[in-house]
Formats: structure tokens, sequence, C-alpha cells
């Protein structure tokens, strides 16, 4: 049986939508995240493991790569209001091996 409290709660989660957006040389790609895949991290942060995303999305770490990643955002989306949770730089070199 849900609380009232329990009830607002997933009320308010439902009405956050999470994504990531990935920054590239030449397009930009948004990338769903269900909500049931946010958690909240050791250091207690608002997080979504990266590689699951790019997965249920059809992709993979190698279509980032092809695409000249410079930086992807983690963004929440509150009532129609997008805030940035964290920014990943990708200014390091990857190589496929």
């Amino acid at each position: 049986m849900e609380t009232e409290d329990n009830l607002e709660k997933s009320e308010h989660d439902s009405a956050k939508k999470y994504s990531y957006v990935v920054k590239a040389k030449d397009k930009i790609v948004h990338l769903k995240v269900d909500n049931a895949d946010v958690l909240i991290n050791a250091d207690g942060e608002i997080d979504c493991p990266l590689d699951g995303v790019l997965r249920k999305n059809g992709y993979s770490i190698y279509d980032l790569l092809s695409w000249n990643t410079k930086e992807i955002d983690f963004i929440v989306l509150t009532n129609n209001v997008e805030q940035l949770i964290r920014t990943i730089p990708l200014n390091i070199s990857l190589e496929a091996t």
C-alpha cells in the first residue's frame, strides 16, 4: 500500500526525464535514459551508466569514437526546464583496438 509521501515521490520522479546529450564534431545526439536506470552513486550524486544507455539506444562506444565526440552532457528535464547534472569532456585520445 502506497502512503501519501510515497505517492508524491513517485509522481515527482515520473515528472523528471533524464537524457544524455552527445556533442560530436558534426552532430548532436540525444540519448533517452530510463528513469529506472538513474541511481545515486557512492558520492551521493545522481548518475546513470553510459554504456547501458548507449546499448538501449542502439549505439556503442565505437559510435562515440566514429562521431569524434567532444563532450557528453547528462541532463534532467523537469516541468519543461532543462538542468545540467554533469558534463563529461572527451578531450582525451581514445583509439579503438
